[in-house]
């Protein structure tokens, strides 16, 4: 049976929250457009759920050799 390195897979998961959430409540200085700070936290969401879904397909189709 093959294994599935499950840890690896939830460090980087929490690695990547923590950093996504220190972008979304990052204060920016003064002169950054308004329409970034618009789009700051949806885009990083995306980013943070595209991850994810990155990390878990790796870790499903591709598991570690012996």
């Amino acid at each position: 049976m093959k294994q599935r390195n499950w840890r690896k897979f939830f460090s980087r998961v929490i690695v990547a929250a923590a950093v996504a959430f220190f972008i979304a409540v990052a204060p920016l200085p003064r002169w950054t457009p308004a329409w970034f700070l618009y789009w700051q936290v949806p885009a990083t969401i995306f980013v943070l759920v595209i991850y994810i879904g990155k990390t878990l397909i790796d870790t499903i189709l591709f598991p570690r050799r012996p």
